[in-house]
């Protein structure tokens, strides 16, 4: 196994990317779900955690500039508090019921790069 390769045999820039894409498809789906809300005047909706883990579908309950505040910076998620994964984000935010978290290196490009915005 060569340096930044994982046991998969995977480089550490793949597997940053990789769980940047798959955190950009939970970002997409509460970029629907917040445009739905404010197309009814709703004020809070109901986000899906937008965590690395594949099968998370944990529910985050955030008003909806809230997460508009998240949002602003195209490398920022929102996660369910502890679902943080301190080898390509760091937690910028902590509250009672989710953490803002940003995405560094080659995850934080591939952040921004998909950023629907």
């Amino acid at each position: 196994m060569s340096a930044g390769e994982s046991i998969s045999g995977e480089s550490s820039d793949a597997r940053e990317r990789r769980v940047a894409k798959n955190e950009d498809f939970f970002r997409k789906g509460n970029e629907i779900k917040e445009r739905d809300a404010a197309l009814w005047g709703s004020e809070k909706c109901d986000f899906i955690c937008e965590c690395s883990s594949l099968g998370c579908m944990n529910r985050l309950l955030l008003t909806r500039s809230e997460y508009e505040h998240i949002r602003a910076k195209g490398d920022r998620f929102v996660v369910y508090p502890g679902h943080e994964d301190p080898s390509v984000e760091i937690v910028v935010e902590r509250f009672p019921t989710y953490f803002v978290i940003e995405k560094q290196g080659e995850a934080g490009d591939v952040a921004r790069e998909t950023d629907p915005r």
